[in-house]
């Protein structure tokens, strides 16, 4: 059973209040951890307006 990674990604640059158009979703195929790398699961992710930059 192949996993599929879904994300948010930024399909425009930001300009004024974010709006649901300056996004889109993907999925992807699971990465497979070559060595030395290891695989995580973002459970919580914060963006705080002050990250946002200029």
């Amino acid at each position: 059973m192949t996993e599929l990674n879904k994300r948010i990604v930024l399909a425009v640059r930001l300009v004024g209040r974010p709006q649901q158009t300056d996004f889109s979703t993907e999925e992807t195929k699971m990465p497979e951890p070559r060595d030395g790398e290891v695989l995580l699961e973002t459970i919580y992710l914060s963006l705080d307006p002050y990250m946002r930059g200029a």
